[in-house]
């Protein structure tokens, strides 16, 4: 009886971590390529005709739309 409540432990637990690992895997992929734009990006963007300052229109235009492209 004792063995079999141990086993059911050790496998709620063994369950709980892979399912704790299968999620933490999903969010870190989802994030992957989702930087801010270096400076070599910008000044391309710059040499493209737009403007790059921080707070400009053309700048948030753009981190929104990379924001939304599939990472995969």
């Amino acid at each position: 009886m004792l063995d079999a409540v141990v086993g059911a432990i050790i496998a709620v637990t063994a369950t709980t971590a892979l399912l704790l690992a299968l999620q933490v895997s999903e969010e870190s992929l989802q994030q992957a390529g989702r930087t801010p734009l270096d400076a070599e990006e910008l000044g391309i963007v710059r040499a493209a005709g737009y403007n790059v300052d921080p707070d400009s229109q053309d700048r948030l235009e753009l981190e929104a739309d990379l924001e939304q492209l599939p990472s995969q």
